[in-house]
């Protein structure tokens, strides 16, 4: 297989395998190839009497160890009663345990995960290979830009938004290019402007406000509508490397913040 090559597989059996409740998969690693990682997307099985089970994966496979995966099924721990579910279903609780643990940055901070460095960090919340690709190439662009500038050691504070738009005068976008921000027509909602406001009551139960921040623009008529909204998961799901990266480039005792 090539290197990013997207497969599937078509494997028959001649006989009938019973009801299924779960598969194991594991990659053979040969010693004369380079190592690779699979991301299965899923695996469907149709039996010889009709029946079609699905097993989801998404899950990156980077080691030669057998990995098993039970049914979407979606059971409930009361439901699961077939004694290899239950026995599949504790042996990723205890791996999920091992993998995210809490750890004491610094005494009096919030908790963090455990980790010693980003590549030790969970697959699924590593950056994919096109996000790292497109995020070192953003800052090596954008460093080169404010180079050619001169302002990369500038010292001097910036005290107006001109000051930024000078800086970064070639990266606008048809929302930053309007003239809106400047008439008071673009309103930005975030956890503050919430914050006391009097949350719902359904059938009894008091609900939570959720908060994400959201970007409003006031129409001719005088209506606010979102134009942006921030997102949970693309907004999370590299969240846990960020903050490691921002631990040890940032704040840490060779950070750019402590230097």
């Amino acid at each position: 297989l090539l290197l990013l090559q997207v497969s599937s597989f078509t494997v028959s059996c001649p006989v009938s395998i019973g009801k299924l409740v779960l598969i194991e998969l594991d990659k053979q690693c040969l010693p004369l190839f380079p190592e690779d990682s699979w991301y299965p997307a899923k695996v469907e099985v149709k039996s010889p009497e009709g029946d079609t089970y699905n097993f989801p994966i998404y899950r990156w496979v980077k080691d030669c160890k057998v990995h098993s995966f039970r049914e979407g099924t979606a059971l409930r721990i009361f439901e699961d009663n077939h004694h290899l579910g239950r026995y599949s279903r504790q042996k990723e609780l205890k791996q999920r345990e091992k993998a995210y643990r809490w750890d004491v940055y610094v005494e009096g901070m919030p908790h963090c995960m455990k980790a010693e460095s980003p590549l030790s960090l969970p697959c699924e919340i590593q950056f994919s290979f096109t996000k790292t690709t497109e995020f070192l190439y953003t800052a090596s662009t954008g460093l080169t830009e404010l180079q050619l500038k001169g302002l990369a050691d500038r010292k001097e504070k910036w005290t107006n938004i001109d000051d930024v738009n000078r800086v970064f005068c070639c990266k606008r976008t048809d929302i930053s290019a309007d003239n809106s921000g400047r008439k008071g027509n673009i309103f930005l909602c975030d956890y503050k402007g919430l914050d006391g406001v009097k949350a719902n009551t359904i059938n009894g139960k008091k609900q939570y406000l959720m908060a994400p921040l959201v970007l409003l623009h006031r129409t001719p008529d005088d209506k606010l509508m979102p134009i942006a909204i921030q997102l949970l998961i693309p907004h999370t799901r590299y969240t846990l490397q960020i903050n490691q990266l921002a631990r040890l480039a940032l704040i840490s005792k060779t950070g750019v913040f402590t230097q």
